[in-house]
C-alpha cells in the first residue's frame, strides 16, 4: 500500500517545489521510504511513498524499474498472485525477483507481456501508473472493483494522477468546488462519486479500466476494460436455482478458505471483528489458515450499539484476545479535521471517522494490515433495507427505476434555486435499465434483485465503503484488505440465485436477508451468536453539530438551498447529518468555493 503521484506539464517545466509539497500530502500512505524522479526535461514528475508489506525492497533499490530499464512503475496495492506469475512467466527466462516484492514482478511482466495482458492477468487490489520510457506513454490501471482509488485532474496546462485529492489541490490551488455534485448528495443516501468528484475537472479513474496518455500529443484513451459484469454467467444462475443450500454452503466454505490463504499468506494482520456475520466469517477463515492468526479489533460506541457489546461471547469459542476500543463523542470530534483533510470532501458516510480511529489503533499495536468485511452486505444481501423488497416488488413497482436507497435516488425533501433532481434521476434510470440487461434471461423479480445488488456493489461500495477503507486507514499507514473483494468471491456471489442472497419468499422477515451466509455462520459459530443486523455506529451529529453554524449559513448560500425538510424523526437525523457534514467541509475548504 502506497501513495502515488504523477504530474505532467503540457506547456513547460514543472515547479519542483510545488511537486514536492504535493508529495508531502500522501506521505502517511507510505512512511517506510519514498522516491521521486523528473523526466522529459522536467516536464514529468513521478513520485511514490511506500508502505512495505511484501518482500524487502532494500535488496534491490531499483525494484520498481524493469530489468531492461524501459518501464518504471508507481504502484499502490497488492498483487495476490505475484508468486505464481513470477514462477510461470519470469523465472524460466532468468528474470529473477531480487527484492521478493510484488512490485518487482509486476513491472517485469511488462517485458514479456503487453500492458493489456498484464492488466488481465494480475489478481489483487491495485492502482498503478506505468511509464514507458521508449514510447513516452503513461499507462494507468485500477482494479476491477476499485479497492484502490486514484484521481485525475486535467486542464490545458497540466495532467495529474494521484492516490488522493490533497496533492491535486496543492498543485491547482485555483480549482473550484462543483456545487451541482454537492446538491446531488442531498438526493442520495450517501455521497456517491463513482466518476466525478466535488471539484471541477477532477475525476476518478474508473475501476477495471486501463488507460493510456501519449505524452507526445497529449492523447488520452481507454485501451482495456475488466468489469465485474464480466464474471456474471446467467446460465450458472439458472442452473443453481434448485441447488441445495447446504451444498452451496460447502462450496462457499471452500471459496473462503482459498481466499483466506491468498489474503493472509504474506503478512500478519489485524481483523475487524464486530460480531456481525461478515467480520466474523472473514476473521474465522483467516484464523484457520494463517499460522500467526490475525489479532482481532473492535470499536465500541456506548449507547449506540448492541452487538459489539456482546462480543465477549465469541471469546471462549475462538480462543482469542480481542482488542476492545471504546470510542467517545470527544474522540470522534478530535479525528474530524484530520479526516476531512485526508478525504478533501464531505464524508461519503459518517463511518469514515470510525474507520480512521480503528486504523490508528491498529498502527499503535504495530500492525500494517487490516482485514475488513467490505462488500459482504452488497454481494450477499445483508442490508436491512433489503427486507423491504418483498413489499416493493409486490406493489405497483414498474421496473423502470432503481428502488435501492443505496445506489438509487433518495429524495428527503431538499430544494435548491434553479436546480432539481431530474438530471440525476435520468442518469440513474439510464444506468438501471442498462444493468437489467445484464440479467436479461432471468425472471422479473430475479432480474430486479440481482440488479439492485450489482449496483449497490459497484456504485455505493466503491464510493463509500472501500473509499473509507483506502483513505482513512492510510492516514495511519495501514493497508486495508477487503475479504470479500477478491475475484473468486465476487464470481461466486454474482452467480448465486437471488434467493440465497435475498429470499423474498420467506415468511420470517429476519430470514429474508443473506440466507446462505447465515447458514455458513451457524455452522462455523452457532445460531445463538447470530445477532440482529446493526449498521455502522458513531457520533456524527452529536460531535460535529456543536462546531458548525446552526443555521448552516455557508451551505445555504453556496448551494442556494431554498427549502430544508423537517429535521425531526429518522429522516430528520439523515437530513441533519448531510447539512452538518457539508457545512463542516465548506467551512474548512472555503477557499475553493
Amino acid at each position: 500500500m502506497c501513495g502515488i503521484l504523477a504530474v505532467y506539464s503540457k506547456l513547460g517545466v514543472l515547479n519542483f517545489e510545488d511537486c514536492e509539497r504535493a508529495t508531502d500530502k500522501i506521505f502517511s500512505r507510505g512512511p517506510d521510504y519514498n522516491f521521486s524522479n523528473y523526466y522529459l526535461d522536467g516536464k514529468l514528475y513521478l513520485s511514490q511513498t511506500v508502505l512495505s508489506i511484501t518482500g524487502n525492497p532494500s535488496l534491490n533499490i531499483s525494484y520498481r524499474q524493469s530489468n531492461n530499464g524501459r518501464f518504471e512503475i508507481l504502484f499502490n496495492g497488492e498483487i495476490y498472485n505475484h508468486n505464481n506469475l513470477q514462477n510461470n512467466f519470469l523465472e524460466s527466462i532468468g528474470n529473477k525477483n531480487i527484492s521478493g516484492t510484488d512490485t518487482e514482478t509486476f513491472v517485469n511482466l511488462h517485458e514479456v507481456m503487453t500492458p493489456n495482458k498484464v492488466f488481465k492477468t494480475i489478481e489483487g487490489m491495485f492502482a498503478y501508473i506505468l511509464f514507458d520510457k521508449e514510447s513516452k506513454e503513461l499507462i494507468i490501471g485500477r482494479d476491477m472493483i476499485g479497492e484502490k482509488v486514484i484521481y485525475k485532474y486535467e486542464d490545458n496546462n497540466i495532467f495529474i494522477v494521484s492516490s488522493q485529492i490533497g496533492p491535486i489541490l496543492e498543485l491547482v490551488p485555483e480549482i473550484k468546488i462543483d456545487k451541482d455534485v454537492l446538491r446531488e448528495y442531498f438526493f442520495t443516501r450517501h455521497l456517491l462519486t463513482p466518476q466525478n468528484t466535488i471539484y471541477k475537472n477532477l475525476d476518478t479513474f474508473q475501476p477495471g479500466v486501463l488507460t493510456k496518455l501519449n505524452l507526445h500529443n497529449n492523447n488520452y484513451s481507454v485501451i482495456d476494460e475488466k468489469f465485474p459484469y464480466s464474471l456474471i454467467d446467467e446460465e450458472l444462475i439458472i442452473d443453481r436455482q434448485n441447488e441445495n443450500i447446504n451444498n452451496l454452503t460447502k462450496e462457499l466454505r471452500s471459496v473462503f478458505l482459498d481466499n483466506a490463504i491468498q489474503l493472509t499468506q504474506d503478512s500478519s494482520l489485524m481483523s475487524v471483528f464486530s460480531g456481525g456475520v461478515d467480520s466474523s466469517i472473514a476473521s474465522k477463515f483467516s484464523w484457520s489458515v494463517n499460522k500467526e492468526s490475525p489479532n482481532l479489533i473492535i470499536l465500541q460506541f456506548p449507547g449506540k450499539d448492541n452487538v459489539a457489546s456482546q462480543i465477549k461471547k465469541f471469546g471462549d469459542l475462538v480462543n482469542k484476545n480481542i482488542l476492545d476500543i471504546t470510542v467517545t463523542p470527544e474522540q470522534f470530534r478530535e479525528f474530524a479535521d484530520e479526516c476531512y483533510e485526508a478525504i478533501c470532501m464531505p464524508f461519503p458516510t459518517h463511518h469514515f471517522i470510525s474507520q480512521a480511529i480503528l486504523a490508528r489503533k491498529v498502527r499503535e499495536n504495530n500492525f500494517k494490515v487490516l482485514l475488513t468485511g467490505d462488500g459482504g452486505d452488497e454481494l450477499f444481501g445483508g442490508y436491512e433495507f433489503y427486507k423491504q423488497l418483498p413489499q416493493i416488488l409486490s406493489s405497483n413497482y414498474d421496473n423502470k427505476t432503481n428502488p435501492s436507497i443505496y445506489s438509487g435516488v433518495n429524495d428527503l425533501g431538499f430544494k435548491f434555486h434553479d436546480w432539481n433532481k431530474e438530471k440525476l434521476l435520468e442518469k440513474s434510470n439510464k444506468l438501471w435499465m442498462k444493468t437489467l440487461k445484464l440479467f436479461n434471461h432471468l425472471n422479473d423479480d430475479e432480474k430486479v434483485i440481482q440488479s439492485i445488488l450489482y449496483l449497490d456493489f459497484t456504485i455505493q461500495l466503491e464510493s463509500v465503503g472501500i473509499r473509507a477503507s483506502d483513505t482513512m486507514t492510510m492516514m495511519s499507514s495501514v493497508e486495508s484488505r477487503g475479504f470479500f473483494l477478491t475475484e473468486k468471491v465476487m464470481k461466486f456471489a454474482l452467480n448465486l440465485p437471488s434467493k440465497f442472497k435475498i429470499d423474498i419468499s420467506s415468511k420470517n422477515i429476519d430470514d429474508i436477508t443473506r440466507p446462505l451466509m447465515k447458514n455458513l455462520f451457524k455452522k462455523e459459530f452457532s445460531e445463538a451468536l447470530l445477532f440482529p443486523k446493526q449498521g455502522f455506529s458513531g457520533y456524527p451529529n452529536e460531535s460535529l453539530q456543536e462546531v458548525v453554524d446552526k443555521d448552516f449559513k455557508i451551505s445555504k448560500e453556496f448551494l442556494e438551498i431554498t427549502e430544508i425538510p423537517s429535521l425531526l424523526g429518522e429522516d430528520g437525523i439523515a437530513s441533519t447529518w448531510k447539512l452538518v457534514n457539508v457545512e463542516y467541509f465548506l467551512k474548512s475548504f472555503e477557499k475553493f468555493l
